[in-house]
């Protein structure tokens, strides 16, 4: 509707006759003369009605009999922050501008509902009571989001919890809301204590954001104030495409506040299109902590689901790494499996031959299905009051279809990018052990007849001294070197392998010689092998990661991508984030340029700015790059405040990256290690960044 300003002429008028009376009639003052009744003012052209977060629109108004060419008095309004004092409604560049000339309306970048209506009024300035109304609703990208999605993620908590996890069904609505869903958390509660929770996930006041950018929030209410920061759960995440997000933990109130975060963790959102229950052979790879022992703790293998709710022991297959241990090797493993709940949920009841008598052991998961080949696992076995606990691990397994129960050596064949993420175990006790102090990435090529060649990997260990000297202390321990070695399939057919690498070049110091478990999961580009490390003598360490055949086509790095990373600085924080940015192989240097949110030392920082640069990438897909962090905060929470990283391409569409200054023989070292995953994205609407 159109709005007037009589009330403030009729109080001028009112404070001029007051001020004429008792005086002089000299001293009276006449009301200046009506406005021009002919005066009008029209939009040229009329603004759209709906424009998208982040968005900007040009408006302009022309005035007609305006003999003054006084021009144009503009306002701005909504329903959430009726005099816009918080910026809520968004901002215009001029609140005055000449008839004709435009003003620039910028939509806020985030919205707390689906939608908003704002209110921009162009008023005459030589006739204020002559205005024009456009009215535009400001809109998300929360269509992006609809139907069930699997999150799995992995990190550490503000308790003291040295692993952390929590894996999920959500259900969005396609409007900014959460309908409903199911969670399992691993966490530490105030007293340290280790333990599992399963809730379900409700709605209100449940919500999720998408901005034009695609990257996003998640807030999840629990009734249970002990998860997440006072009982409630947010995530950042930067969408891929409509079926995959990359997601981080951290608690957001909002853009510019900062807040304690109950966990810090990293990992991703898949939506979930089968839930049909599991058959067939499965690989399997999940890390964490052992309870009992508090030792950290990686197991993988192969689970057969030969019949409806059963894991026989034929064909299926595990290995155990109980801290510097490689305690269990290709023992046999058996158990149930439980229908799918409504929401994909299944309950994995196994017995397992682990620890050094490897006995039988009770071992509990929950699975969540993504899809007919991919299900999340989350140990469930450490609920309060249990007496059989085993661990708090997690990560994922891979069906391996027809190819079940028929791998050999050939199954390994051409070169395949790999990744691995663990714990340093070189400082005592090993229960002191930090997660996420080993970073790993590489590439190696197999020729389907047990020989590895053209192998090489940057391996960092932050808490390691062995390659320091009493010249030169140095803490932590860098190996990157061209490698090669061999390997050999379990005869029995199962898809497990063992792979030795050696003859490193460089070697490093005092050797190192760590032994690789890789599960295959299908067949040609379909087996993306997960893995479990082992290292022992001077480099003693415990990972667990994924291996993906590598394109045969050159390497290519350009476009948008989404990416994740995980940190560890000195040993003593783990952040977490996740972002967006843009490659530019054209620009001379090679240019990159994105934004991040960061979950750092247990604290939000959103909309964290970078740049960088990288190399051409090499004819194994290995390139060299620089991520520089530029955001505002002092601390500069995102690359501290520049690193330098190898990138792994995969193929044009995603790979690893690796910081690689941990160790700088003569200088400071900045006591950092991190590892990342980026993705090719594609921008949620034509014109969006």
């Amino acid at each position: 509707m159109a709005t007037n300003r009589w009330s403030l002429f009729l109080l001028a008028a009112a404070i001029a006759l007051l001020g004429g009376c008792g005086g002089s009639n000299a001293n009276v003052q006449n009301p200046p003369p009506p406005p021009q009744s002919d005066v009008s003012i029209a939009f040229q052209p009329q603004p759209g009605g709906s424009l998208a977060v982040g968005f900007t629109e040009n408006l302009t108004a022309v005035v007609s009999n305006d003999s003054s060419n006084d021009g144009v008095d503009w306002s701005l309004t909504c329903q959430a922050d009726p005099d816009n004092k918080h910026g809520l409604c968004g901002s215009l560049s001029a609140l005055h501008t000449a008839s004709g000339s435009p003003t620039t309306y910028a939509a806020p970048s985030t919205l707390s509902t689906s939608s908003m209506g704002v209110e921009i009024v162009a008023y005459a300035t030589v006739a204020p009571t002559e205005n024009a109304v456009a009215p535009i609703t400001i809109t998300s990208f929360d269509s992006l989001l609809n139907g069930s999605y699997v999150l799995q993620l992995q990190g550490t908590d503000a308790n003291g919890g040295p692993n952390y996890q929590f894996a999920g069904v959500v259900v969005f609505d396609g409007n900014g809301g959460i309908t409903s869903g199911e969670q399992t958390v691993n966490f530490a509660d105030s007293t340290g204590a280790l333990l599992s929770k399963s809730d379900p996930i409700l709605a209100a006041p449940n919500s999720y954001f998408v901005g034009n950018d695609g990257r996003g929030t998640i807030t999840i209410t629990t009734a249970d104030d002990t998860i997440g920061g006072n009982g409630i759960e947010t995530f950042a995440f930067v969408i891929l495409s409509s079926f995959q997000a990359l997601i981080s933990q951290m608690d957001i109130s909002s853009k510019t506040v900062t807040v304690a975060t109950g966990a810090s963790a990293s990992g991703t959102m898949n939506l979930q299109t089968s839930t049909a229950a599991p058959s067939g052979g499965y690989a399997f790879a999940v890390s964490g902590l052992n309870v009992v022992k508090t030792l950290p703790l990686a197991v993988g293998g192969i689970l057969n689901v030969d019949s409806p709710g059963k894991i026989s022991g034929n064909g299926s297959v595990t290995d155990e790494i109980l801290g510097k241990k490689v305690v269990a090797t290709g023992l046999g493993i058996s158990g149930t499996i439980t229908a799918p709940d409504q929401f994909g949920a299944v309950t994995l009841s196994l017995l397992a031959p682990f620890g050094t008598a490897n006995k039988a052991i009770p071992v509990q998961f929950t699975g969540y299905i993504v899809d007919s080949t991919h299900i999340e696992l989350i140990e469930s076995d450490n609920i309060v009051g249990s007496t059989s606990a085993f661990g708090s691990t997690a990560g994922v397994a891979i069906g391996q279809g027809t190819a079940t129960g028929a791998f050999n050596n050939s199954a390994l064949l051409g070169s395949y990018v790999f990744s691995i993420l663990g714990a340093d175990l070189s400082p005592l006790p090993e229960s002191s052990a930090v997660p996420a102090t080993l970073t790993a990435a590489g590439v190696l090529t197999a020729d389907g007849k047990g020989n590895l060649t053209d192998g090489f990997t940057d391996t960092f260990l932050a808490l390691n001294t062995a390659q320091g000297t009493a010249a030169n202390p140095q803490t932590g321990a860098q190996i990157s070197a061209a490698f090669d070695g061999t390997y050999s399939a379990d005869t029995s057919g199962t898809g497990r392998a063992t792979l030795t690498l050696d003859n490193f070049n460089p070697n490093p110091k005092h050797g190192y010689q760590p032994v690789l478990f890789f599960y295959f999961t299908g067949s040609g580009s379909e087996n993306t092998p997960l893995i479990l490390e082992a290292g022992a003598n001077a480099y003693p360490l415990l990972g667990a990661g994924i291996a993906y055949p590598q394109s045969t086509a050159a390497p290519a790095f350009g476009g948008d991508y989404g990416f994740s990373f995980t940190q560890e600085l000195s040993g003593s924080s783990e952040n977490d984030g996740t972002g967006q940015m843009t490659a530019s192989p054209a620009a001379t240097p090679p240019s990159l340029s994105g934004v991040a949110d960061v979950n750092f030392s247990f604290t939000a920082n959103l909309d964290q700015p970078f740049t960088g640069g990288f190399s051409a990438p090499a004819s194994n897909g290995l390139f060299q790059g620089t991520l520089v962090d530029n955001s505002s905060i002092v601390s500069s929470v995102v690359f501290n405040p520049q690193i330098a990283a190898d990138f792994y391409s995969i193929d044009a569409g995603h790979g690893f990256f690796v910081e690689t200054d941990l160790v700088t023989q003569g200088a400071a070292q900045n006591g950092q290690v991190s590892l990342g995953y980026y993705a090719a994205r594609a921008p949620v609407c034509a014109g969006c960044p």
